[in-house]
């Protein structure tokens, strides 16, 4: 009888819930921060605006938007060769990609242990806002002697991120790393194998003019990626809209990295299939923060464009080679990957990624995007499960 009662009050407990950190940094290093909420004087001191083009400004920035996004099918992917959209793309996209970035990378110490003489390649590199951003939030790879490739269709933008980047190196003090620009696509030849690999928005427009299946695609790109590696101790970084399209391209990238042995460090929890893979009429993974604290002149531009922005999306993963899952069947580990989902009680659901599959977790507690979490378990059971989505329902109360 005891024995009983005693079970009862544990069934009672609350659950053990540990956070294990979130996606994105609610702050980045102080001097990087200084640099991005005055970004627009940077850009200008490197390549400035007329009076025509200033006023001219907003609404090429509204086409150029329009032409990123909802009229995809209809880009031309030459959009970074023309003089007006590229100063469009570097007076404004570059400044909010610099933002959502720096964000990712300030607590992705691990994934970026880079060493002296490490030599990292940037597919579709454009003005290089991906290894700006980088050096702007790990202040610890300021001082490594690195070498990047930075590959591009476009000569033009290259030269305009090389000056923005040595021009960030100067103001924070430190010595650059040394830049190769290489005009060409991905498939050009290197001289150099690589420890670091990366790309952000590429293949958003690569996969524009392809024909081929997805998981064709998905398998020949994660081949040609590796290829540029030095394979032992590697890592890649695919970066892409948060768009449902995207993140099916980086769920099937995902599991053709880990049959090379290449595995996920982030955003995933585990190494077992992807629970989010953006079938249709499934869930995909993205994730979200907002841009409340976003320079004020950022929001300026963007109020003038009539391009608000609340939030900031995307879909990616990063994979070292070399990696070995060890499963814990004494936790459950898992990330935040949806917004909140009105249930009764006054409770919330969050679809979120684990080694145990889709989960739904309910609290009253809010939770935010990319927030990752670990619940201790005392014995393996089943888990009830959702009847819409088949998602695993995990009560956090």
């Amino acid at each position: 009888m005891q024995a009983a009662q005693k079970q009862n009050q544990n069934e009672k407990e609350p659950l053990a819930v540990f956070s294990e950190g979130p996606l994105f940094a609610d702050a980045i290093p102080q001097d990087a921060q200084e640099l991005l909420n005055h970004f627009d004087a940077i850009i200008s001191s490197t390549h400035p605006l007329n009076s025509k083009q200033r006023a001219q400004l907003p609404a090429v920035i509204r086409d150029l938007s329009h032409t990123l996004t909802d009229e995809r099918d209809r880009r031309r992917l030459g959009y970074m060769n023309r003089t007006e959209t590229l100063s469009a793309y570097t007076h404004y996209f570059m400044w909010w990609n610099l933002l959502r970035l720096t964000k990712l990378f300030t607590p992705m110490q691990n994934f970026f242990n880079l060493d002296d003489d490490d030599v990292c390649i940037d597919f579709g590199s454009g003005p290089l806002t991906l290894p700006c951003a980088l050096f702007l939030s790990r202040p610890e790879l300021r001082q490594k002697k690195l070498t990047w490739y930075c590959v591009d269709i476009s000569g033009q933008a290259l030269s305009i991120g090389e000056n923005v980047f040595y021009t960030l190196a100067s103001k924070l003090g430190c010595e650059a790393w040394k830049i190769i620009k290489v005009k060409g696509e991905l498939g050009t030849a290197i001289r150099q194998k690589a420890k670091l690999v990366t790309s952000a928005n590429l293949f958003n427009e690569i996969l524009q003019k392809e024909t081929m299946p997805l998981d064709y695609l998905a398998k020949k790109y994660s081949n040609t990626l590796l290829s540029y590696t030095q394979k032992k101790d590697s890592r890649i970084l695919v970066i892409e809209p948060g768009v449902p399209f995207s993140a099916r391209f980086i769920s099937l990238l995902r599991s053709s990295f880990m049959r090379k042995k290449f595995m996920p460090v982030s955003p995933c929890t585990h190494c077992n299939q992807c629970p989010m893979e953006g079938k249709r009429g499934g869930k995909w993974c993205n994730f979200v923060f907002t841009t409340e604290d976003a320079p004020k002149a950022l929001k300026k531009i963007s109020e003038t464009a009539h391009l608000q922005k609340e939030r900031a999306v995307l879909s990616f993963v990063a994979v070292k080679e070399g990696l070995e899952e060890k499963e814990n069947d004494e936790k459950i580990t898992f990330r935040i990957a949806s917004d909140s989902i009105r249930l009764p009680g006054k409770r919330q659901g969050f679809y979120a990624c684990s080694n145990r599959g889709l989960i739904l977790a309910v609290t009253q507690t809010n939770l935010k995007s990319g927030e990752c979490y670990s619940l201790a378990i005392k014995e393996k059971k089943e888990l009830p499960v959702d009847a819409k989505s088949g998602a695993f329902i995990l009560n956090l109360d």
